[in-house]
């Protein structure tokens, strides 16, 4: 009696990407790992000041002695009114300009650092168990906390200068949604890019340089030419700050339209960036 030897070939079906589009998934899968995603935002916010005499304090400093220089050259050297023919004083300029700084700051640290992320942590890469998509977390998770700082020194500054806060600020964890979201999905696709294609960084540079003079930071939309205006509000930033600026400094409620639009955008953005980070991070390690 003989035995036929017998081949099983198993065929290993292709890693569909739309497994990672499931929005309660998505939400599962970062909760289940909130510890080690809060772990690596405290290294994030340690190693940044590790070794400084002042700490934590330069998260105040830095964000401060911008805002002086920024607000001196362009409101007493320039002239610039916010408002147009409105007086204003240094100090309700520079709130203006300032809030303004803080919701694009948080998008262009976590999008100049983004590239180049994964590469920086060669070691988590090699672990297969290790979710390298929590890295991109971590860094935002960090420049929000250093946006809270700052956001402080506004707030601080509102009190001064007219003693009393606005109660929009409670709509701010709603004009934060879409800029954590945004910021996310950016960081995401700009990580796994930057593994395969090293120029991303230096063209990520440029870009958002061009996008911070873009984003009405000095100036009000309402300045732009009106037949740019409509370019501007695409600008998903641009939407952000301006809401920004409304909860906060003038004591409006966000404007709904553009903010669900923005919002919807973002969640896409950050739903978008985290499908393809996922469905290529296995090629990481080939690559580096």
């Amino acid at each position: 009696m003989s035995v036929k030897n017998s081949t099983v070939v198993i065929t290993h079906k292709p890693e569909s990407i739309w497994q990672y589009a499931h929005p309660w998934r998505f939400v599962l899968h970062f909760v289940e790992r909130r510890g080690l995603i809060w772990q690596f935002i405290l290294r994030e916010v340690q190693q940044r000041y590790r070794g400084s005499y002042l700490g934590i304090l330069w998260a105040m400093i830095t964000p401060l002695l911008r805002l002086i220089v920024y607000s001196f050259v362009f409101s007493v050297i320039f002239k610039r009114r916010w408002a147009g023919s409105e007086p204003e004083t240094f100090m309700e300029f520079a709130l203006i300009l300032f809030s303004g700084l803080i919701a694009f700051s948080m998008f262009s640290e976590c999008a100049t650092r983004a590239p180049r992320l994964i590469i920086g942590n060669r070691n988590y890469v090699k672990k297969v168990v290790f979710p390298l998509e929590i890295l991109p977390v971590s860094a935002v998770g960090s420049a929000f906390i250093h946006s809270l700082i700052s956001l402080g020194l506004v707030l601080a500054g509102l009190l001064i200068s007219s003693g009393k806060l606005h109660w929009t600020l409670l709509y701010l964890p709603l004009v934060y949604l879409p800029l954590v979201a945004f910021t996310l999905g950016v960081s995401w696709l700009l990580a796994s890019l930057g593994v395969f294609v090293r120029d991303v960084h230096n063209f990520v540079g440029v870009a958002v340089q061009l996008l911070f003079f873009l984003t009405a930071i000095f100036y009000p939309i309402s300045a732009v030419p009106a037949a740019l205006q409509p370019l501007f509000w695409l600008n998903p930033l641009a939407v952000i700050v301006e809401n920004f600026r409304r909860v906060v400094i003038w004591g409006l409620p966000p404007d709904w339209l553009w903010l669900g639009v923005v919002t919807l955008f973002s969640g896409l953005v950050m739903l978008g960036g985290y499908m393809w980070f996922m469905k290529i991070k296995r090629a990481f390690a080939d690559v580096i």
